[in-house]
C-alpha cells in the first residue's frame, strides 16, 4: 500500500543529504545520519563515497576570436569562402558537392560512394599514379569522400603551391574518367570490406539501427552499398551521377590559411571560373516514416556479448533547437555528462562504455543510444537504457549536469578552428547546411545560454520511449528469455546470414520469411502479448500480467494471480486503493546511528499521487548541543528539493532516481499495476513450513526490479524485500516488515514497520495517525525561490 511501506523510506531520504553533500560543514547530528544510507535504492549506495569536496569547476573558456572570413558567389553560381589563418604557411582547399548517398539511383546503393573514391583515380589528362605523384612531389595532401548528402574532395598544400593544388582540385571533380580497371578494384574492395564487416556485431547493428529508424528512406540505407548493389554498379551510372550533380551552382568551395581572400577569390575565378553552370534539380526525398517501436534481433549464435541499439527521429542540422537537443543527448550519453555511461559502467559494471550521439543532415536527424555488453547481462543493460531515455523525458535535468556538456562543449570548441582544415570544415559545413557563418563566432554564447528548462522542452519534445527502435546483435537463444522478464515481448528475430537491409522484411528470402517463425528457439518464442511502454510503465491494457520467469509455467501463473487478488481484496479491494488521492500521515521515528545510538525522530509526510510526496522532519541533537535540526525533502513529478540548515538545494541525480524508485516500490501502485496487468507477477516458494509459513510473490516491470512480497495467513503483506547497496556500494537484500495492521476508511494499513539490512534492523517507524483524501495545499511541493 502506498503509505503504509512507502513513508518509512520517504522519512529517511532526507537525512542523506548531509551526509552527501554537506560533509565540511558536518555537526554530531549529521554524522549520525550516516546510516540510513543503507537503506539507501541502488541509484544512490554510492553517494556516501563521494569526495566531502566538489571536483573542481572547469576553468574559464579562453577568449577565442574566429578569423576574418568572406562570401562571394562565382558567376557561374559557385559559392567561395574564403578565410585568412595566417599562423602557419599552408592553405586548405575543400570542395562539397551538394549530391551523396541520398541522392543514389533506386536498388544503386553506393553510386556516391564510388564516385568520390574515383575522382583521384585519372582524369582527361592524368592517370592516378601521376595525380599521386605530383601531390607527394608539393608535400601536399589529397582525400575524397561522401556522405548521406554531400561528396567532396580536400587539398592541403603549402602556400607557395597554392595554384598547383587549385588546379589539381578542379581536374579530379571536372573531369574523372571513371577507368574501367580502377572502378573494378574498387569494386572489389568495397565487396570485401562489406563481407568482412558482414560478420562485425558493431557494423551490423550500426547498419541496421539506420534501416529501422528511417526505413526505406535514403538516409537509412548503407551509403557504401550492399555486396549486391555495389556489384550491379556500372561506370554509366557514375557518369551520370556526376554529370547530374557536379556542376558549380550546386558545390561549395572553401578556401582556408595563408591567402588574403581577394588572393583567394582570384585563384577560385581563374580555376573554376571556367566551368560553366548547369541546370541542377536535386530529387525531393519523401519524409522518414513516423517513428514507431520494434525490436529487432539478429541471432549470431557464436557471439559472447550483444551490441545494443537503441534510436529514434529526432531534427535536421539547421533545426533552430539543434544547439539545444545537442546538449539533451549530450547529457544522455555523450561528452561532459553521459547518464549512460554512469548507469551501466560506473554503477552496474555491465559494459566498458556507453554514449549517445547525435546524427543531423539536411532533412532530418535521428540520435542512437549503444553499448555492448555481457550474454547474460543483456536485458538488464537494455532496460536500464531505454529507462534513461524515459528519464531524461520526464525529469528536468540538473544543472550541474548541465552544465559539465555546456563546458564540453564551449571548452573544446577553440580545439575545432585550430588549423586551417578544422576551420574550413567548420565554415564549409555552416555554409552547406545554410546557416549564418556568424554563428561560429556566438557559438559558445548560444551554447552556455541554454537552460535546464530549455533542455527539458527539447527533450519532452523529440524523445518518444514508447516509439524506440531497439536492435539487438548476439546469441539470440541465451538472452531472449532476458527480455521478457524486463518487459520486452515482442520482437523479431532474425538469423544473421538471413539479413537484408534493402527487403522490405529484412530478410533474404521474404517467401520464406513469411513462413519462418522463430522456432529454434523453442519455448521463449511466446505468442504475442501486449508490449510494454517505459513511458507508461505498463502494458497497453488490463489483460493479464505476463509471466516473466517461466512463461510457459501457466499453472504458476494462475496461482500468481489468484493469490494477487486475494491480497487485494484482504487489503481493502481494487477500488478502494485506487480510490486513494492523497496521504497524510505523521510518525515516531527511532533509528540506529553509525555508532549504535538509537535516535528519535517526528516526521509528517504528504502524498500527492501519483507522484508527488514530502517529508517534513525533526532530529534531535543527542547531546543537546544544537538543539534540534528542522528538514524537509519533496519529490515533485521528476523534480525534487531540499531544505536543510544549510539552506534549499536540489539534490544530486542519485538521490533523485532513488526518490523515483520509492515512488515506483509503493504498496499502493504495485498492486494496482499487477491487478491491472502492468506488471509481471509470479509466485516464488513459500517462506516457513505450517501455520507460519508465508506465501511469497515477486512482482518486476519495466521501471521496477523485483520485489517480493511475503503474505502471511491472514492475506496481509507481512514482508516486503528488494535488492539495494549499503553504504559501501555492495548490494544486499532490504527489508521491510510490516505489524500492527489497522483499518483506515476500509484499508488495511500497517501502523508498525521496521526496517532492517541484511537482518540487522535500521529503523523503526510508528504511525500516530493517518487520513486519506484530505486536501493538500500544491504549493507544499513547490521549491521555494
Amino acid at each position: 500500500m502506498r503509505h503504509s511501506t512507502s513513508i518509512g523510506r520517504r522519512e529517511s531520504r532526507w537525512r542523506r543529504v548531509s551526509a552527501g553533500y554537506h560533509a565540511p560543514r558536518r555537526t554530531i547530528w549529521l554524522g549520525m545520519l550516516l546510516v540510513l544510507v543503507a537503506l539507501a535504492a541502488p541509484a544512490f549506495a554510492q553517494a556516501i563515497a563521494w569526495p566531502i569536496e566538489a571536483p573542481p569547476r572547469p576553468l574559464p573558456a579562453r577568449d577565442v576570436r574566429f578569423p576574418p572570413y568572406e562570401i562571394r558567389p562565382l558567376g557561374n553560381g559557385l559559392q567561395v569562402v574564403a578565410v585568412s589563418h595566417h599562423e602557419q604557411p599552408s592553405v586548405t582547399i575543400r570542395l562539397l558537392v551538394r549530391a551523396g548517398a541520398a541522392q543514389d539511383p533506386e536498388k544503386k546503393a553506393g553510386v556516391a560512394y564510388l564516385t568520390a573514391h574515383l575522382l583521384d583515380q585519372g582524369t582527361g589528362t592524368r592517370n592516378a599514379e601521376a595525380i599521386a605523384d605530383e601531390i607527394d612531389s608539393i608535400g601536399g595532401l589529397l582525400s575524397t569522400g561522401s556522405g548521406p548528402d554531400v561528396t567532396f574532395a580536400n587539398v592541403v598544400v603549402m602556400k607557395d603551391s597554392f595554384a598547383v593544388g587549385m588546379n589539381q582540385l578542379y581536374d579530379i571533380v571536372h573531369d574523372p574518367v571513371f577507368a574501367g580497371n580502377e572502378l573494378a578494384r574498387q569494386k572489389e574492395q568495397a565487396i570485401s570490406s562489406l563481407r568482412v564487416n558482414s560478420d562485425d556485431p558493431g557494423y551490423i547493428a550500426g547498419a541496421l539501427i539506420d534501416r529501422l529508424v528511417f526505413g526505406f528512406h535514403p538516409y537509412g540505407l548503407p551509403g557504401t552499398g550492399t555486396p549486391e548493389t555495389i556489384a550491379a554498379i556500372t561506370r554509366e551510372d557514375l557518369r551520370a551521377f556526376h554529370d547530374r550533380y557536379f556542376a558549380p551552382n550546386n558545390m561549395v568551395l572553401g578556401v582556408v590559411g595563408d591567402v588574403t581572400a581577394d588572393e583567394a577569390f582570384a585563384m577560385a575565378d581563374k580555376v573554376f571560373g571556367r566551368w560553366p553552370r548547369a541546370e541542377i534539380t536535386l530529387p525531393k526525398l519523401a519524409d522518414p516514416p513516423a517513428s514507431t517501436r520494434r525490436v529487432v534481433i539478429v541471432d549470431k549464435p557464436d557471439a559472447v556479448q550483444t551490441e545494443i541499439r537503441v534510436g529514434q527521429l529526432a531534427i535536421p542540422r539547421k533545426h533552430p533547437d539543434f544547439v539545444t537537443w545537442d546538449l539533451a543527448v549530450k547529457i544522455l550519453g555523450g561528452e561532459g555528462a553521459n547518464r549512460l555511461h554512469q548507469v551501466l559502467r560506473s554503477q552496474r559494471g555491465l559494459t566498458y562504455s556507453a554514449s549517445a550521439d547525435v546524427a543531423a543532415m539536411k532533412d532530418a536527424g535521428d540520435y542512437v543510444a549503444e553499448t555492448d555488453t555481457r550474454t547474460e547481462t543483456t536485458g538488464e543493460a537494455l532496460r536500464l537504457m531505454v529507462d534513461e531515455f524515459s528519464r531524461l523525458e520526464r525529469q528536468r535535468v540538473f544543472e550541474r549536469e548541465l552544465a559539465d556538456a555546456q563546458a564540453y562543449l564551449a571548452g573544446s570548441f577553440p580545439l575545432t578552428i585550430e588549423t586551417p582544415n578544422d576551420i574550413a570544415t567548420q565554415v564549409l559545413n555552416t555554409v552547406f547546411f545554410d546557416l549564418p557563418v556568424q554563428e561560429l563566432t556566438t557559438y559558445r554564447e548560444r551554447v552556455l545560454a541554454v537552460t535546464p528548462d530549455d533542455v527539458q522542452r527539447v527533450a519532452r519534445q523529440y524523445i518518444h520511449p514508447d516509439r524506440l527502435s531497439i536492435v539487438l546483435v548476439g546469441n539470440a537463444r541465451a538472452f531472449i528469455p532476458q527480455l521478457q522478464a524486463v518487459g520486452f515481448d515482442e520482437y523479431d528475430v532474425i538469423p544473421l546470414a538471413q539479413l537484408d537491409l534493402m527487403s522490405a522484411s529484412l530478410r533474404r528470402d521474404e517467401k520464406k520469411a513469411a513462413r519462418q517463425s522463430v522456432e529454434p528457439f523453442g519455448p521463449v518464442a511466446l505468442p504475442s502479448r501486449p508490449a510494454y511502454s517505459p513511458q507508461r510503465g505498463g502494458a497497453s491494457n488490463g489483460s493479464n500480467p505476463p509471466n516473466a520467469s517461466n512463461p510457459s509455467n501457466d499453472s504458476n501463473a494462475s496461482s500468481a494471480l489468484a493469490l494477487l487478488r486475494q491480497v487485494v481484496e484482504a487489503k481493502g479491494g481494487l477500488a478502494a486503493l485506487k480510490g486513494v488521492k492523497t496521504v497524510i500521515a505523521d510518525a515516531k521515528t527511532s533509528f540506529l546511528t553509525q555508532q549504535g545510538q538509537a535516535v528519535g525522530s517526528t516526521t509528517r509526510t504528504y502524498v500527492a499521487y501519483p507522484d508527488r510526496f514530502r517529508v517534513d522532519a525533526t532530529i534531535p541533537d543527542p547531546t543537546g548541543a544544537q538543539g534540534a535540526a528542522e528538514v524537509i525533502q519533496t519529490y515533485n513529478a521528476g523534480r525534487a528539493w531540499i531544505k536543510d540548515p544549510s539552506g534549499v538545494h536540489e539534490p544530486p541525480p542519485e538521490m533523485l532516481s532513488d526518490f523515483a524508485a520509492s515512488v515506483r516500490r509503493d504498496t499502493f501502485p504495485m498492486l494496482i499495476d499487477a491487478a491491472e496487468g502492468r506488471l509481471s507477477v509470479r509466485r516464488l516458494a513459500d517462506e516457513g513450513s505450517g501455520a507460519e509459513a508465508l506465501r511469497v510473490l515477486e512482482l518486476r516491470g519495466p521501471n521496477l526490479e523485483p520485489i517480493r512480497l511475503s503474505i502471511d495467513r491472514d492475506l496481509l503483506i507481512a514482508k516486503q524485500s528488494y535488492a539495494a547497496a549499503g553504504p559501501d556500494g555492495r548490494s544486499g537484500t532490504t527489508e521491510e516488515v510490516f505489524a500492527d495492521y489497522r483499518a483506515v476508511n476500509g484499508i488495511r494499513v500497517p501502523f508498525e514497520t521496521t526496517l532492517s539490512r541484511a537482518g540487522s534492523p535500521t529503523l523503526r517507524r510508528t504511525l500516530t495517525k493517518v487520513t486519506f483524501n484530505d486536501a493538500i495545499e500544491p504549493g507544499l511541493f513547490e521549491k521555494p525561490r
